[in-house]
């Protein structure tokens, strides 16, 4: 068992000197934009009935669009990762959410389902790479011994935003209607690139915000930027990343927690109004509910597994512990919701799953980026492409059950597989097995 004693305790700042706490307002930007990642992503499930109705569009086709999306993202997750590590997340953030803004508003102008189709790529390739660049930039600002608590704010923010759009949007579509919906949401995400790009810097040190005092507690355990800015940028190392073998089991793990949680930003609002007869308002309102749970569990799940961490010393247990017990619960909470015949034992239960499920979510980002080290990016991108694979699958399989079998609720009966599998690979993954070590030697040969 590695220890992990040397990261519990943090340099003491010079007594006359108290700490800024400028990382929070950072923590509080990547909050937000994570609210509008998800704000921008979910709304097209709440006006996917408008959509099809306007557009002549049958299941199986909207199914494709919501895959669409995923496919691109899937693509450019690795290549946006890497490029937020060789040029530093202020540029690359910037245009990223600037980008999937454009698309957004693009969203609502469709006449077409084949643009309808190029349209939602392009939102996807837009939108890859936002969670890399932000959990390698949070690395940066936040010592080793919170990145649990950190990227749990993170997510709590896209759960946050994925339980808060479907009745946003649901209320939007009927006020305004679901092209005038799109144009809205879209023009939050410039608004925030503003105010990202005036404040942010890749090196805390940078800050004008940041004191002596909070440098040094920033820096305590934590892989810094100007570490990588005083380096000729080196080779990336691909051999040594497709190698890792705990890199393979974040992947595989991941690629299982997307299953389940792409259901609820796609399908769910059909499913609550197609099977349990609930009107547009309604299913908008409860369909946010698995993730308004989620973006709580986030919290709780990264804060304990920095607990477990310093009360046991070990990292690989701290997060091991978390990861194995939130996916087996999943796949206990999706195989009652199969079993569920009315509405709200349905909601509940799959509320409970994604909950549990969710509980792990940040303390699978904090291990990735601490396998990662430098290229916490590339290694965050290289997960979440297995992500973005599940997500392109997870709708067309839904679609396809639901019309072999005349349910949704068969495809919550195969994720009790699915979170299984995920809970396994944190049985087999070893958070203290980094490639940063193997990097910075090839950085210096």
């Amino acid at each position: 068992m590695q220890r992990y004693s040397s990261l519990s305790t943090v340099p003491t700042s010079p007594a006359q000197e108290t700490p800024t706490r400028a990382r929070y307002i950072f923590l509080f930007l990547a909050f937000l934009v994570s609210f509008i990642t998800y704000l921008d992503r979910v709304c097209i499930s709440q006006a996917a009935p408008a959509m099809s109705g306007d557009l002549g569009l049958s299941g199986m086709e909207m199914s494709y669009v919501f895959s669409a999306f995923a496919l691109a993202y899937g693509l450019f997750e690795i290549p946006m990762g890497w490029l937020g590590d060789r040029f530093g997340q202020r540029k690359l953030l910037t245009r990223i959410v600037a980008g999937w803004s454009v698309f957004t508003v693009l969203t609502g102008m469709v006449k077409s389902y084949f643009l309808l189709l190029l349209t939602r790529f392009a939102f996807g390739a837009a939108e890859a790479g936002a969670f890399p660049t932000l959990a390698r930039a949070l690395a940066r600002w936040f010592p080793r011994t919170e990145r649990g608590r950190v990227n749990g704010f993170m997510w709590m923010g896209a759960r946050a935003g994925a339980a808060l759009a479907p009745p946003i949007a649901a209320w939007c579509i009927g006020a305004i209607g679901w092209r005038e919906t799109f144009y809205l949401f879209g023009s939050v995400g410039s608004l925030w690139c503003i105010a990202f790009w005036r404040w942010y810097r890749d090196d805390p040190a940078d800050h004008p915000a940041v004191n002596k005092a909070e440098l040094e507690y920033i820096q305590s355990g934590t892989v810094q930027s100007n570490t990588v800015q005083s380096r000729p940028q080196a080779k990336l190392p691909w051999t040594k990343v497709f190698q890792s073998g705990t890199l393979w089991a974040l992947f595989v793990m991941y690629f299982c927690s997307a299953y389940g949680s792409f259901f609820f930003v796609t399908w769910m609002p059909t499913y609550l109004m197609e099977e349990h007869g609930m009107t547009l308002e309604r299913s908008g309102l409860l369909s946010g509910l698995p993730m308004g749970i989620g973006a709580i569990a986030c919290v709780v799940g990264g804060t304990f597994s920095d607990w477990l961490i310093r009360r046991t010393g070990s990292i690989k247990w701290g997060r091991r512990i978390v990861g194995i017990g939130g996916y087996g619960l999943a796949a206990v909470g999706f195989g009652i919701a199969a079993q569920s015949r009315d509405a709200w034992s349905a909601i509940l239960w799959l509320s409970f799953a994604q909950g549990v499920q969710d509980l792990a979510l940040p303390v699978a980002w904090a291990t990735c980026v601490d396998v990662g080290g430098r290229l916490g990016g590339t290694a965050t991108g290289f997960m979440n492409t297995a992500s973005s694979m599940s997500a392109m699958i997870s709708p067309i399989a839904a679609a396809w059950l639901r019309k072999t079998y005349g349910s949704f609720t068969v495809m919550f009966s195969s994720c009790i597989v699915i979170y299984l599998i995920a809970s396994v690979m944190w049985m087999i993954l070893d958070p203290s097995n980094t490639i940063h070590d193997q990097e910075e030697e090839h950085a210096e040969t």
